[in-house]
C-alpha cells in the first residue's frame, strides 16, 4: 500500500508535463505500439501549414519472460509490457500502469558551400533525412523521433478500465507545440467473464482504442515497425473468442465495428469513416500460428457546411474571392463514397534452435478512397486520404484536393503542390484513391546462444547471457493506381541487424537498410548504415541508452538547382534524386519547406544529410 501515494504523486507530475510535450509535426506514424497524432493542415494548403507526423510504435528492448500457464482471453493490447497484472479469478480491484519513453538527441551534420565571415563551413541542425516520418513508406527505425505514452488501468478478473496519455516532441528539448500533445488518446473497458468452460474464453473491449494486426516481431511491430493488416483507431467494440481444440491447438476469432471522426480542417479530404474488421487464427502451441484478416473502412457522409469565418485569413485579410466559388467546407466534392479494405494472411513460427520466422501477404484495395479517414494504420500509412498521411499519398500518388471550382474530379483536381512556373492554381493530374497495393513482408531472427543451448537439449535462451543476434527483414510492394506515373511501380526495402551482447551492460550492434521507393526512378534509392553501442544495467532490463552514428548512402543526393524533376513540369514524387516523404517533418525536417516541395532542391538547406549522430534513451514498464 505504500506504493500508492508514490504512484499518485508521480501522476501529478506526469500529467502537467504531458500537456507540454509536442511531436514534430511531421507519419506518420505510426506508435511504441501506439502512435496517435493530430495533423495540422496539409502542406501547401495554406501558408506555413504542415501535417503532423506520427512517432513510431513501441518495441520492448528485451523479450519478456515466458507467459504463465493459465489461459485468459485477451484482445490485441496497446503495449507489449505492463505493470502488475490482474490475477485470473481475483475479484479485488487493482491498479495497473504501463508505458514507454523514447527520447533521442539527434544531430545532423551539413556544410555551407560559401561560408561568410565568422561562419563555420560545418553546420549542425535537426537531421534532414528521408526516413524519419513514421507514416511514410521510407520510414526506418534508424533515427526515430521522440515519443512517450502512459496507460493507467483499474480492474479485476472480470472488468478493467484503461485510459492513455500520449505525446511527442518533448518541450524541454524543443518548443511547446500543442498539436503534438495527443492528450487522452484511449479510453475503454475490457470485460473478461468466466463462462465456466476451461477451453472457451471470451473478452469484449468497448470504447476508444487501438488494436493491432500483422506485426512482424515476436513481441512488437517488427523491424519496420508497421502493420500488414492494420492498427485500428476507432471508437467502437471488439469481441475476442478463444476455443481450445485440444491441449496444443486453439482457434481464435475476433470481430469489431467502430468509427473514426476526421480532422475538420478544410484542407483535409477525410470524412466520417466507418470501420468493420474480422480475424481468425489457428494456433498450434507456441510453435506456429496462422491467421486470416479482413478490415474494411468506408465513408458515406454528406458534404459539410462551410464555416462563415473561412473567408478571413490569419492577418485579417479577405479570402472571399477564393471562397466565393466554394460550395461547402469539404475539400473535395462531388465524388462517390470512398472505401479502403485490407485482406490477407500471415504466419509465424517458433523454430526452436533455428530461431523465429514471420511471413505475410496483404492486399489493400481502394475505391475513391481519398475521403477515407484514419480508421486503419496499414503498411506505413494512416487511413487512405487524410492529409498526406494515408495510402493514397504514400503509394497511389498526389491526392486530388479541391474539386470545388467546377473541375471534373474524374480527370483532374486542384493540387496542393504548386507548379513552379504557373503557381498554385494550376490544375494537374492527381489520384482520387482508386487502385490497390499488394505487399509481402518477411522477418527472420536467429540467436546463436539459443541455437547452441536448444540444439544440445537445453532450454530456450531468454537473453540472460552473451549472445549474437541476427535479424533479416524485407518488404515488397506492387502498386496499381489511377495516377499514371505511379501505376505499376514496385517498392522494395530490406536490411539486416546484427547485435553482439558482450557484457550485461554493453551490446555492440550494426544495422543496414536499403530502400528503393520507386522502380521507375532509381535515383530515389538510398541506403543507411548505423553502427551503435547499447548500454543497460543488466542482461534483461527495462532501459537502454544508445549511442549511434548513421551514414546515409544516396543514389542521387541533390536535384539540379531550380530544375523541375521531369524537366518540364514539376510533379511531386518524381524527383530525379532522393525525395522527402509525402508528409514531411516540419518545421526543420527534410522536405518541410515550401522551396523543397516545389522542386527547387539545389539549396544547401534542403539537401538531405549524409551524417547523423544520436544518443537515445528508451524505457518500458
Amino acid at each position: 500500500m505504500r506504493k500508492l501515494p508514490l504512484i499518485i504523486s508521480g501522476l501529478f507530475f506526469a500529467l502537467p508535463a504531458a500537456a507540454q510535450e509536442s511531436e514534430p509535426t511531421n507519419e506518420p506514424k505510426d506508435k511504441v505500439e501506439m502512435k496517435e497524432d493530430m495533423p495540422a493542415a496539409k502542406p501547401g494548403s495554406s501558408p506555413g501549414s504542415t501535417p503532423a507526423s506520427i512517432p513510431a510504435p513501441i518495441a520492448a528492448t528485451e523479450p519478456p519472460p515466458p507467459p504463465p500457464p493459465a489461459k485468459t482471453a485477451t484482445l490485441s493490447t496497446t503495449t507489449n509490457v505492463s505493470g502488475p497484472a490482474v490475477v485470473a479469478n481475483d475479484e479485488s480491484w487493482k491498479f495497473e500502469y504501463h508505458g514507454y519513453i523514447r527520447a533521442p538527441m539527434r544531430v545532423g551534420v551539413g556544410k555551407r558551400d560559401n561560408p561568410g565571415p565568422g561562419q563555420s563551413s560545418t553546420t549542425l541542425h535537426s537531421p534532414l533525412i528521408p526516413d524519419d516520418q513514421y507514416l511514410s513508406w521510407q520510414s526506418t527505425p534508424h533515427n526515430k523521433t521522440d515519443w512517450a505514452e502512459l496507460f493507467l488501468s483499474l480492474g479485476n478478473a472480470w472488468a478493467k478500465g484503461t485510459v492513455s496519455i500520449q505525446g511527442y516532441s518533448f518541450a524541454e528539448g524543443s518548443y511547446s507545440n500543442p498539436v503534438s500533445q495527443l492528450g487522452i488518446a484511449d479510453g475503454y473497458v475490457d470485460l473478461t467473464p468466466d463462462l465456466g468452460y476451461e477451453n472457451f474464453r471470451l473478452a469484449l473491449r468497448v470504447g476508444a482504442f487501438s488494436n493491432k494486426y500483422g506485426g512482424a516481431g515476436k513481441y512488437d511491430a517488427g523491424e519496420y515497425d508497421t502493420y500488414m493488416f492494420g492498427r485500428v483507431h476507432n471508437s467502437g467494440e471488439a469481441l475476442h473468442i478463444e476455443y481450445d481444440i485440444d491441449q496444443d491447438n486453439s482457434l481464435i476469432f475476433e470481430h469489431g465495428v467502430g468509427f473514426k471522426k476526421p480532422d475538420p480542417n478544410h484542407f483535409n479530404n477525410a470524412r466520417f469513416t466507418m470501420l468493420h474488421h474480422a480475424h481468425v487464427t489457428f494456433k498450434h502451441s507456441e510453435a506456429m500460428q496462422f491467421s486470416a484478416h479482413y478490415l474494411n473502412s468506408w465513408t458515406q457522409e454528406e458534404e459539410r457546411q462551410a464555416d462563415p469565418g473561412i473567408g478571413v485569413g490569419a492577418m485579417g485579410e479577405s479570402l472571399v474571392p477564393y471562397n466565393a466559388a466554394r460550395p461547402s467546407a469539404t475539400s473535395i466534392t462531388n465524388i462517390p463514397d470512398g472505401k479502403m479494405w485490407v485482406a490477407g494472411l500471415d504466419a509465424r513460427f517458433d523454430l526452436g534452435a533455428f530461431g523465429y520466422l514471420y511471413g505475410a501477404y496483404s492486399h489493400v484495395g481502394l475505391d475513391n478512397a481519398v475521403t477515407v479517414g484514419r480508421a486503419i494504420d496499414v503498411i506505413h500509412s494512416s487511413g487512405a486520404g487524410e492529409f498526406g498521411l494515408g495510402v493514397v499519398e504514400n503509394y497511389l500518388g498526389p491526392a486530388c484536393v479541391d474539386t470545388a471550382f467546377g473541375t471534373d474530379p474524374t480527370i483532374h483536381g486542384h493540387g496542393y503542390y504548386p507548379q513552379p512556373t504557373t503557381g498554385f492554381d494550376t490544375m494537374r493530374p492527381c489520384s482520387l484513391g482508386n487502385g490497390k497495393v499488394d505487399t509481402l513482408l518477411g522477418q527472420y531472427e536467429f540467436s546463436l546462444t539459443n541455437f547452441t543451448q536448444q540444439s544440445s537439449g537445453g532450454q530456450k535462451f531468454w537473453g540472460d547471457g552473451p549472445d549474437l543476434l541476427l535479424k533479416l527483414y524485407g518488404m515488397y510492394n506492387k502498386v496499381t493506381s489511377d495516377y499514371a506515373p505511379n501505376d505499376g511501380i514496385h517498392k522494395l526495402k530490406f536490411g539486416a541487424d546484427l547485435a553482439y551482447s558482450i557484457m550485461p551492460w554493453l551490446t555492440a550492434a550494426v544495422r543496414f537498410d536499403r530502400l528503393q521507393p520507386n522502380s521507375k526512378i532509381p535515383e530515389q534509392s538510398f541506403g543507411i548504415l548505423s553502427p551503435r553501442l547499447v548500454f543497460k544495467s543488466k542482461w534483461n532490463t527495462h532501459e537502454a541508452i544508445t549511442i549511434q552514428y548513421s551514414r546515409y548512402l544516396y543514389n542521387q543526393r541533390e536535384c539540379a538547382a531550380g530544375t523541375p524533376a521531369d524537366g518540364i513540369v514539376y510533379t511531386p514524387g518524381e524527383e530525379k534524386c532522393v525525395g522527402p516523404s509525402p508528409s514531411p517533418v516540419p518545421p526543420e525536417g527534410f522536405g518541410a519547406t515550401y522551396v523543397s516541395q516545389t522542386g527547387q532542391r539545389g539549396a544547401p538547406s534542403t539537401r538531405p544529410d549524409v551524417n547523423v549522430f544520436k544518443i537515445e534513451a528508451t524505457m518500458w514498464w
